[in-house]
């Protein structure tokens, strides 16, 4: 019997689905059937985890999907902090009597963002078809650069800049590291701290305490099991023209406009 049988008819069918979600570092992969499944080489745990409708509309800002998970989900309360890395979900569909074990993807997207609501969690999956129907980004007319730090129109190798430093102790969001009172007050601000592989904004610098805007998943119990940690840390930028000179020599990418009048020069009629 053919997959596409089980598809006729609502009353018969019997659909599981499987859900992949893949930041390039350490990718999950979730079912939700109540046991565990191997499918197409892989393991997939069971998981609390349910979708709204699937559908496709021309409308461009109303293509996402929205991925429901119960509030104590430890693995999507990570969706709930920022994140350096996109995260791609692909979504396939199989029947439980298909001894074929077919599957058919019927969703591929990434997620854009995560709320919680009452005792859930939902997260916003964006199709991947709108990436290829989206306008550019325009260039933002501003003081400040309007690129992201080590990202593209920045343009810098983030491992150009890397110091390797040593994590002693995790106060909240609070690390001592040695390496960081090498540099001056602040030069890690905006900066990133990277633990093999997971990224991490720094919110404030200052000695040897690098103070985080979120946790970074696994450090702190890392530290607790092993005394210590090994990090790598990235100065930051306050996005003005001066700090992309003398630290970075990076002037030519410079995205702000520093010397825009203060007055608004389309605002003001002349008599």
């Amino acid at each position: 019997m053919s997959y596409d049988a089980y598809e006729t008819s609502v009353d018969t069918g019997s659909p599981y689905f499987l859900y992949l979600f893949d930041n390039g570092v350490t990718p999950e992969r979730l079912t939700s059937e109540p046991e565990a499944l191997t499918r197409v080489g892989e393991s997939w745990t069971p998981s609390p985890v349910s979708h709204g409708d699937l559908e496709q509309t021309g409308d461009i800002e109303k293509s996402s999907l929205d991925l429901t998970f119960p509030l104590s989900n430890s693995f999507a309360r990570t969706f709930l902090t920022p994140a350096a890395a996109i995260t791609t979900v692909t979504i396939w569909r199989g029947h439980r009597d298909d001894m074929t074990e077919t599957l058919r993807v019927v969703w591929k997207g990434r997620a854009v963002g995560a709320k919680d609501r009452g005792n859930e969690i939902v997260v916003s999956v964006e199709s991947v078809f709108t990436s290829m129907r989206r306008t550019g980004c325009r260039a933002r007319y501003q003081r400040t650069c309007r690129h992201a730090l080590y990202f593209p129109g920045c343009d810098l190798d983030r491992a150009a800049f890397e110091v390797a430093g040593t994590v002693t102790s995790v106060d909240g969001l609070v690390l001592t590291i040695a390496a960081a009172a090498a540099a001056a007050d602040g030069d890690y601000a905006a900066g990133i701290v990277n633990f093999g592989g997971v990224m991490g904004f720094v919110a404030r610098h200052v000695g040897n305490q690098v103070t985080l805007l979120t946790a970074i998943a696994g450090l702190a119990e890392t530290v607790a099991a092993n005394g210590s940690a090994t990090v790598l840390l990235a100065p930051g930028c306050n996005l003005t023209r001066s700090r992309c000179n003398s630290r970075f020599n990076n002037g030519l990418n410079f995205g702000g406009f520093d010397r825009m009048p203060d007055n608004n020069p389309f605002s003001i009629s002349i008599v």
